[in-house]
């Protein structure tokens, strides 16, 4: 079979084959699970020895190794040459994206989570039941007891969590009532796990049947007494209380959901801009303009690159722009700082900056894949409708920003660093604006305004912020060390301590504070 469009595989249920709509035979469980496995790790090499194990156990006949390779053969046949190929130590699947079931209900949970994010309930609702009637009964129907039990936890697990999820979205869209049987099954099934304890009992309560959440509360308390010697944790103590002192439902503290069932927080993450930024209107009206020129265009995602050498006021600088345009940004502001530069420590990994700002934007950590690639994906659906605003501080790197481009229309992206990343600007059509050093009048100005020295005095400060190289972070330590010291001389002098004969003097600015 040289085309492989058409081929589906069925992981979620019996394992089994289609082409174009129909079901192809592929042998019994043996040859099921030597299937099943390389399907389970798509175009990755699966060794020959893991194979084995995995058909036979831990004492497989003298002749497995022939045996597998008369399964292939057999699954080559029916599926197509091309289908699975030989390496060096094992064989490979090739499995176009999309192609197994299990793809699919992994997809499905990706955007309902990022449905749910952004507050589309009802399509969240629709893409997580789709995702679900792709099951047709237990996961890896038909293959060996060796590979059931190793991979069907896992994809059990999978499926749980997303019945779990839809009736989360159930209970917030107002559905609570409809949800009370299908989640009293599943705390019969899983008596011990309390984020579905919690469930029950806050679509109870909303149905008006607060007494039963209570049972429900007090039933998981005496399971997990008995078969465990704990109690339930903190968070579903909180609902408990929450829930003794609710009058009627719907009213007080009752209303509180579990974690599904959070309200999400619009995001204003920027730190506090600097005060005082001087010499910078050109390049704040570069942002500005970069940013209506997109938006004029109906461009999606603006992105600028804010470059120049340490202490220079890029981190400034953004800050007091995105602070200024705020409200041109109705989905809120993220910040992450990429520690590309800061001494001792290592730049933050793309994972680790996925994940906070997945979870700044609502995503459950539960919710968070693993995967690298799956994170991204996700982020990227996340952000797709939403009008956001980034700051990247202190890249290290083009290959560390390019997983965190995203956002919809009228978004932008501000990355600072000490490096050019040109690659942005080559590949990703990003805005360059590079700082340069103060101007002698726009320094001399700023250290007047940290310092405190009126305008007709600030000249007499000119060879100090020479010193200082013009930089404004260097001009700003200056000036500050100026004040805390004139500062400590007044109150010499207030004590009457400054005219005694040898007494202490105080120490008179010169240019060593930079």
């Amino acid at each position: 079979m040289d085309d492989l469009s058409g081929i589906r595989y069925r992981l979620l249920g019996t394992v089994e084959v289609q082409v174009d709509g129909r079901r192809i035979l592929t042998g019994g469980p043996k040859r099921r699970t030597v299937l099943a496995a390389l399907l389970l790790q798509p175009n990755t090499v699966v060794t020959d020895e893991r194979l084995i194990d995995l058909v036979w156990g831990r004492r497989p006949p003298r002749g497995a190794r022939p045996q597998l390779q008369g399964h292939v053969h057999g699954l080559r046949k029916a599926l197509g040459a091309d289908t699975i190929q030989r390496a060096a130590c094992g064989y490979r699947a090739v499995v176009p994206e999309g192609a197994t079931d299990l793809d699919a209900f992994e997809r499905s949970l990706v955007r309902a989570a990022a449905d749910r994010a952004a507050g589309r309930l009802d399509e969240a609702a629709r893409t997580l039941r789709h995702g679900l009637a792709l099951w047709t009964g237990p996961a890896l129907g038909g293959v060996t007891p060796t590979l059931a039990e190793h991979a069907r936890p896992a994809l059990e697990e999978s499926r749980l969590r997303a019945l779990e999820e839809l009736y989360g979205v159930e209970v917030r869209r107002g559905r609570a009532a409809s949800a009370v049987a299908g989640l009293r099954a599943l705390c019969a099934d899983h008596p011990t796990r309390e984020s579905l304890t919690g469930l029950l009992m806050t679509a109870l309560h909303h149905s008006g049947r607060t007494g039963e959440a209570l049972e429900a509360y007090a039933a998981l308390s005496a399971v997990l007494a008995e078969e465990l010697g704990t109690d339930p944790g903190a968070e579903l103590r909180r609902l408990h209380l929450d829930l003794l002192h609710a009058d009627e439902p719907g009213s007080g503290r009752g209303d509180a959901l579990p974690p599904a069932g959070r309200t999400r927080v619009r995001p204003a993450e920027l730190p506090l801009a600097v005060g005082g930024l001087v010499g910078r209107v050109e390049e704040l009206g570069v942002l500005d303009q970069g940013l209506d020129a997109d938006r004029a265009a109906d461009r999606s995602t603006t992105i600028f690159v804010l470059t120049g050498v340490a202490g220079v006021g890029k981190t400034a600088l953004a800050l007091q722009w995105g602070t200024a345009v705020r409200d041109r940004f109705h989905d809120g502001q993220l910040y992450v700082d990429l520690h590309g530069s800061t001494p001792g420590r290592e730049p933050t990994p793309i994972d680790d900056a996925l994940r906070q700002l997945l979870r700044s934007l609502g995503v459950e950590p539960r919710d968070l894949p693993s995967d690298s690639c799956e994170l991204a994906k996700l982020f990227r659906s996340v952000t797709a409708d939403q009008c956001l605003l980034f700051l990247l501080d202190d890249a290290a790197s083009v290959e560390q920003v390019a997983p965190l481009l995203a956002g919809g229309r009228g978004s932008a992206v501000l990355v600072t660093s000490r490096n050019d990343l040109t690659g942005l600007v080559a590949f990703f059509g990003a805005r360059p604006v590079r700082l340069e050093v103060l101007s002698r009048e726009s320094a001399m100005e700023l250290f007047a305004a940290v310092a405190g020295v009126p305008a007709v005095e600030a000249a007499a400060v000119a060879g100090i912020v020479e010193e200082c190289g013009y930089l404004p972070l260097s001009v700003r330590l200056a000036a500050a060390t100026l004040t805390v010291r004139a500062l400590c001389s007044d109150r010499v002098r207030r004590a009457g301590l400054s005219g005694a004969a040898g007494g202490p003097k105080p120490p008179a600015p010169d240019a060593a504070v930079c």
